[in-house]
């Protein structure tokens, strides 16, 4: 009997061994394929060139779910993804159709909107990891966290924030301090003013972004949390957009 169990034991410290080895080969976690589903997309979404390179169309924003979130399907080119920053007012999910994309998160919370790791609080270390193909991750607010295209070719990202209401809403951050963007396909460079604006307005939308990844970062490793990525929660935010919300006269009724 013992010899069966210590067999178990060594057989199980191996496989955590080997995951373990891959993990810090590849900085990537293996995470269950998620089905995104089929959203009913705003009749005129709105385009807009992100600071960061992305280019966005926003499926959804709060104006036609009642507030609870906002939905945008970015392309990211190249070098592009936003510095380390911290939402205070929402809570984010990130879908990677194809993977491609290196995401960061830390392990602390910084949940008063004053306190900036960096200026009055000790920098985060931040967890990388390269994401794969249907993967979901969940970025609840007060973590610092950030991503980038390290390849070579733009890539796809879905984002949704919760919620997105007139007083903390991402869509009208993003309208403040993005470019309109009428053809995506062919973008304008961007424009050094809104660099600027991305970081200068972002406490008015209860966010702290930083101009220079080492501003709120210490140092970085591969050892990305693997988390609940609250599927269920998402799937239940936009079910009434998957099945169609109830209108009146061609409005949303958030009775």
């Amino acid at each position: 009997m013992k010899i069966a169990v210590t067999k178990s034991r060594f057989f199980i410290v191996l496989v955590l061994a080997f995951t373990l080895i891959l993990v810090m080969a590849n900085g990537s976690f293996a995470t269950p394929k998620f089905k995104f589903p089929k959203v009913i997309a705003d009749k005129n979404p709105l385009h807009i060139l992100g600071p960061a390179g992305e280019r966005f169309t926003f499926v959804k924003t709060g104006a036609t779910t009642c507030g609870k979130y906002v939905m945008a399907e970015a392309t990211v080119p190249p070098g592009g993804g936003p510095l380390p920053h911290i939402h205070h007012y929402t809570d984010e999910w990130f879908y990677f159709p194809k993977g491609g994309l290196t995401l960061e998160m830390g392990s602390n919370t910084f949940p008063d909107l004053n306190v900036v790791p960096g200026l009055n609080a000790p920098k985060e270390l931040l967890h990388m990891v390269k994401t794969t193909r249907r993967s979901l991750f969940y970025g609840p607010r007060y973590y610092v966290h950030g991503f980038v295209n390290n390849t070579k070719k733009p890539q796809k990202l879905v984002f949704i924030w919760t919620p997105d209401d007139a007083k903390v809403g991402i869509t009208n951050y993003f309208k403040e301090v993005g470019q309109p963007l009428p053809d995506p396909a062919n973008p304008p460079a961007i424009d050094p003013k809104n660099k600027a604006l991305f970081v200068s307005q972002g406490t008015k939308y209860g966010i702290n972004q930083s101009s220079d990844f080492y501003q709120y970062v210490n140092s970085t490793d591969y050892k990305f949390p693997t988390g609940d990525n609250h599927a269920k929660e998402l799937l239940a935010l936009l079910s009434p957009d998957v099945k169609g919300r109830q209108t009146k006269d061609g409005v949303v009724s958030c009775k």
